[in-house]
């Protein structure tokens, strides 16, 4: 169950269409990891939306990686998107953001604001630059992953 949700949660936050499939990579796992794999692989390949399970000894480049319990798991994005598509969406995205992140340290730099609104505004809006610098490291690092699989 926690493979299947941290696969779910990265191809959804790599905008991986769900009717998109492609091979899971298992890098380095052990004997117990693979017989598991293999014990499970066709509840694995519906609920996670892959088509093979492969074992590997290094991660492949340009793939999107999750562990669970230890193991590595790869998913090759190259298989799964359009990259150059991806890789425009991501940087107009980052884009919006670091914008968004300027406008919010511009009002809480503003003396007049900190005055006159109530504190429970402030304080809204310094949580909201905390979630939008969440936003940017995600995008980053979602567009690096893009990037490594251009290559």
């Amino acid at each position: 169950i926690d493979l299947i949700t941290e696969i779910r949660s990265a191809t959804s936050e790599m905008n991986i269409p769900p009717s998109a499939t492609g091979p899971l990579i298992a890098v380095d796992a052990e004997r117990s990891v693979c017989d598991r794999l293999l014990r499970h692989t066709p509840a694995i390949n519906r609920l996670a939306r892959v088509d093979d399970i492969v074992l590997e000894e290094e991660a492949p480049r340009g793939s999107v990686q999750v562990v669970v319990h230890g193991v590595v798991y790869c998913l090759p994005l190259g298989n799964l998107i359009d990259l150059a598509t991806e890789k425009a969406r991501l940087e107009k995205a980052l884009n919006k953001v670091a914008s968004d992140i300027e406008k919010a340290e511009k009002k809480l730099q503003n003396e007049k604001f900190i005055q006159n609104a109530r504190p429970d505004v402030v304080e809204a809006e310094r949580e909201k630059l905390e979630e939008l610098f969440g936003q940017k490291d995600r995008l980053s690092m979602a567009l690096q992953r893009v990037a490594e699989a251009s290559y």
